[in-house]
């Protein structure tokens, strides 16, 4: 009896009724199948943009390599002093060197990009293409190849024209040596070789032109000033001889 009463003192805990689910609250299987679908194309289009990036980041450190393996090619033939007639060689160097000044200016700031802070950064890539001015004029002064030489200088002064130019004067000393030194090899090249009228008038276009001194570039100008007379002068014996 005892155990009988014990058993009906025991009282059974009912839970409470739980709150009806209303209809903002209940989610669809077709709701529930559409996120799932939405997040899978998040997935995909954050892949995808992995990817390009990927395949950004390849084709940029691709690009860089082949400079690099450029440059090193260059140094060591320099070096090996077979780059007597490598022409388009020395003028892809200095392409180079000029994309790597523009590379090397900081473009995300407020200010100028012109300014004293940009010019030191650009400083040791201004250094490296006017050494790649002198390394190669001089290559080819050594070697003789006149023709080749009046080529590389036409060329490099469209190069370094197209260098930046800063707000402090004195920081456009290095673009004005360019034009110095590629006179100064135009006007040997111009004392054992007589160029073509077009090639003349193009030299001379170019250092008319030139932010550079005139003392510096004054007897470069004065010999294709010399060879355009000269032209003249036979084009018009040719017409009345």
């Amino acid at each position: 009896m005892a155990d009988e009463s014990d058993q009906r003192s025991v009282l059974v805990e009912i839970p409470e009724p739980q709150a009806k689910i209303t209809g903002c609250l209940r989610r669809s299987y077709m709701d529930i199948l559409c996120s799932r679908l939405s997040a899978g194309c998040g997935v995909k289009h954050a892949c995808s943009r992995r990817r390009r990036t990927g395949e950004r980041l390849y084709e940029c450190q691709t690009s860089v390599s082949k400079q690099l393996l450029d440059s090193l090619l260059l140094a060591e033939q320099m070096a090996s002093g077979s780059l007597t007639s490598d022409l388009k060689l020395l003028l892809q160097d200095l392409h180079q060197k000029k994309t790597s000044v523009y590379r090397s200016i900081p473009y995300s700031r407020l200010g100028s990009n012109r300014d004293a802070h940009c010019f030191r950064k650009a400083r040791p890539h201004l250094m490296a293409f006017k050494r790649s001015c002198e390394e190669g004029g001089r290559l080819l002064l050594r070697s003789g190849e006149w023709e080749k030489l009046l080529e590389f200088v036409q060329a490099a002064c469209r190069l370094a024209g197209d260098l930046p130019q800063w707000e402090t004067s004195g920081h456009n000393a290095l673009r004005e040596r360019c034009f110095n030194t590629l006179a100064a090899f135009c006007t040997a090249a111009l004392q054992k070789h007589r160029p073509a009228a077009r090639r003349a008038r193009g030299l001379l276009r170019r250092f008319r032109t030139a932010p550079a001194s005139r003392s510096a570039i004054g007897p470069c100008l004065e010999e294709l000033e010399k060879i355009m007379q000269e032209h003249q002068s036979q084009s018009q014996t040719q017409i009345h001889p």
